[in-house]
């Protein structure tokens, strides 16, 4: 029992961490590339300096995905708050579990994963939405700004140093399924935790039982 109830502690612990990751992560989620996309946006109208293929997909791809970005900051609180009824119930130190404790850890993970898990699929979705814009021209207006700066170009006090941005890495989005992947472990963990806490009192109980019966028959 001690070995398990030093887990339990390890392991509500790990959720809080996990959940402070999952926000972390929105934190940075639009930058990268996705920030560098930003810098090809026109600072007064908003809108791109170039267009891809039907006009669909181009720099304001930046203005569409802060949303997306917003709801991974709100799920990354939440995430953090399913942690924090861990630690209410008392999950992270009871030598017993009551309703309560069963409760929260299974709203606890079983909101991690559900989340993990539409936060991912929408995650792959906006990778792909990313991988569709028009880099050609892109590179194109990167390449155009260099050229200008190198020229000596008159800017007219413009600084078009701010705009000398471009890349096609999707690191920033492959990073979150490792994010949500190690959150769904985490929460599998959490659910062991309380399979493992079930089993040794159930032990306790018939160890406590037999001792009854012997004790009676003496």
């Amino acid at each position: 029992m001690k070995t398990q109830m030093r887990f339990q502690k390890i392991i509500c612990l790990i959720m809080l961490i996990v959940g402070a990751l999952g926000l972390l992560y929105a934190f940075i989620y639009c930058s990268g590339s996705v920030a560098e996309l930003s810098m090809a946006l026109d600072k007064n109208t908003r809108t791109s300096d170039f267009t891809a293929a039907e006009g669909l997909y181009d720099a304001t791809f930046y203005l569409r995905i802060s949303d997306f970005n917003d709801v991974l900051m709100y799920c990354g609180i939440v995430m953090i708050l399913l942690s924090v009824i861990l630690y209410i119930t008392s999950c992270h130190k009871r030598r017993n579990y009551y309703v309560s404790n069963y409760v929260a850890t299974g709203v606890c993970a079983g909101g991690n994963i559900v989340i993990s898990i539409v936060l991912a699929i929408y995650n792959g979705i906006w990778r792909s939405e990313f991988l569709k814009i028009d880099f050609p021209a892109w590179k194109a207006l990167y390449q155009t700004y260099i050229d200008m700066i190198e020229s000596g170009v008159d800017t007219g006090g413009y600084d078009y140093a701010s705009l000398i941005h471009y890349s096609e890495s999707t690191a920033m989005f492959d990073l979150g399924f490792a994010v949500y992947a190690i959150i769904i472990v985490a929460s599998l963990l959490l659910v062991f935790n309380m399979v493992w806490k079930i089993m040794l009192m159930k032990g306790e109980k018939r160890l406590l039982a037999g001792n009854q019966l012997a004790g009676g028959v003496v």
